[in-house]
């Protein structure tokens, strides 16, 4: 039997839709895309001002807060994106994806809808590669990826393909035709109880198209540079990282086991009392080889977060998982060669120098500053020191991503060997011009060996240590 094409909404004797589909499947849809179409121009509006238009702040780096506000955008710009999606998906089954299959009412609406909402998902798309995420700064932050908000790697570079893949511009292309050359049969649907305030807004979602094949191919030759130069500068990120992976693992392990060394135990017991959540260790091994590749007298740093109870104390938030790892009386979180894991302070303290800094905060201000960097817990060791990716942390990026941005608490990064970093010194020198921190004790120093001094003398010997 021939299909007849094309028949107008409201015809008589229009075919049966299909029984899974139905007039409430299609109130369903509607309503979804209702919702969809309404926070489309919300998310847009919202995007990062540190990210829009490329506008990458001069020091070349994203600051944890702006971090965290970029991936909380992505997460929900990746969310309404799947959402549509899925709809324009569902919506697409009952003529099989082709548009050439329409013939009842149910499935003019049916194309009405995925119309509209193929035109948000090119919107999203247009305007975070065309708008938001122009600089490659922008670009490689939303290619890295964010546990903590669930967002896989090259989510930025998958859309990039989305977007100028030539099947779904064809698609895209022949929906557009079809609904120009029908345009009168769907203009008589704007009373429809269903979609007729979709076809009234139909020209407003058009306005995201751009039909030109000269932008299109424009835009796919920006997809095939951006690609290969991803490819390229992945390839020979992994290539260093391996090396300089493999390299820092072996020095770390490189010491000299004849030498007697450590904090006396009674200062460290000491030190152990005078410790409050969010105090920050900055301590030296005398003659582990890694001191002469970094700067300064004091070369490590950790945090200390404190017990459970101080957990509870503090309300600090945690997932069920790191909570299950945070266990016994104490814990300092400490990045080191197998990774930011919690450690019992005792292991941070079998050194033989050890400085003490707080951060001058409230306790709530505290807990905001723990809970934030409790994500990173459980990622790898950056052997490549590079303080611009998240997903991969050195020492003192732990302090950094915990404290930076809380309160006005402002961590400056210095550039070393081309990259912004941060150096445990660099922490030391901010607490002693009482920038954001103070000084609490040292002990096991050349010019403290077998005492621990606090206070003011602290400072004094602090300062004298470099």
């Amino acid at each position: 039997m021939t299909r007849r094409l094309h028949k107008a909404p409201g015809s008589e004797d229009p075919p049966e839709a299909p029984g899974c589909f139905s007039d409430e499947y299609i109130l369903g849809a509607a309503r979804a895309l209702g919702a969809l179409a309404e926070a489309v121009p919300r998310l847009i509006e919202a995007t990062p001002a540190c990210i829009f238009n490329g506008r990458v702040p001069d020091r070349g780096h994203f600051r944890p807060v702006e971090e965290k506000e970029i991936f909380s955008w992505f997460a929900r710009f990746l969310t309404i994106r799947s959402e549509l999606w899925d709809l324009l998906r569902e919506l697409s089954e009952p003529v099989e994806a082709q548009v050439s299959r329409i013939i009842s009412t149910f499935e003019w609406r049916c194309f009405v809808l995925g119309y509209s909402a193929a035109c948000l998902i090119v919107r999203l798309d247009r305007h975070l590669i065309e708008d938001a995420a122009t600089g490659s700064p922008a670009q490689r932050k939303l290619n890295e990826g964010s546990s903590g908000h669930r967002i896989p790697r090259k989510q930025f570079t998958r859309i990039f393909e989305s977007l100028t893949d030539p099947s779904h511009a064809k698609a895209m292309r022949e929906a557009m035709l079809f609904s120009r050359r029908h345009r009168a049969l769907i203009e008589g649907m704007k009373e429809d109880e269903f979609v007729g305030r979709f076809v009234n807004s139909l020209s407003e979602f058009e306005a995201s198209l751009d039909p030109s094949r000269r932008r299109y191919l424009g835009r796919l030759l920006s997809f095939l540079s951006h690609s290969f130069r991803r490819r390229g500068a992945s390839g020979l990120q992994q290539t260093l990282f391996a090396i300089l992976e493999n390299s820092g693992r072996l020095i770390s392990d490189i010491h000299a086991p004849w030498m007697e060394t450590g904090i006396p135990p009674e200062a460290r017991r000491e030190i152990l009392e005078l410790l409050m959540p969010g105090d920050v260790l900055i301590t030296r091994h005398d003659y582990a080889l890694t001191n002469l590749f970094l700067p300064g007298y004091w070369p490590h740093a950790a945090l200390y977060v404190g017990s459970c109870e101080d957990r509870e104390r503090l309300d600090i938030e945690v997932d069920s998982e790191r909570r299950r790892r945070w266990s016994g009386n104490r814990r300092v979180l400490e990045a080191l060669k197998d990774g930011v894991l919690f450690r019992d302070p005792e292991q941070t303290l079998a050194v033989d120098a050890v400085a003490i800094i707080r951060p001058k905060l409230e306790e709530e201000e505290i807990a905001l500053a723990l809970s934030r960097v409790l994500e990173h817990e459980g990622k790898a060791y950056n052997f490549d020191f590079d303080f611009f990716r998240s997903d991969r942390l050195v020492c003192t990026e732990v302090v950094y991503r915990a404290f930076d941005g809380v309160s006005g608490i402002e961590i400056p990064l210095r550039e070393r060997s081309g990259r912004p970093t941060l150096s445990a010194e660099d922490l030391l020198d901010l607490a002693l011009e009482s920038r954001g921190f103070e000084p609490v004790a040292i002990a096991g120093a050349t010019n403290c060996p077998d005492r621990v001094a606090t206070g003011l003398k602290a400072r004094e010997l602090i300062a004298d240590s470099y």
